[in-house]
């Protein structure tokens, strides 16, 4: 029999919840961590396909 697993966990009673303000400046620290770490990974994407593009056209000019 499987067992089911809880992806996400009820916040304990103890932890206060943050005020408004706080959770504002927490989202958009959160959001600004994301799209920086997304534009690393599209900028790493990015210099693959060129030197993707690089090896392609050597090989065409080896070709030839």
């Amino acid at each position: 029999m499987t067992k089911k697993i809880r992806l996400i966990d009820d916040a304990p009673s103890g932890i206060p919840t943050p005020t408004t303000d706080e959770a504002t400046i927490n989202a958009e620290v959160s959001q600004d961590l994301t799209v920086t770490q997304l534009m690393k990974y599209l900028e790493a994407i990015d210099w693959k396909l060129w030197e993707m593009l690089k090896i392609m056209k050597k090989k065409e000019e080896e070709d030839k």
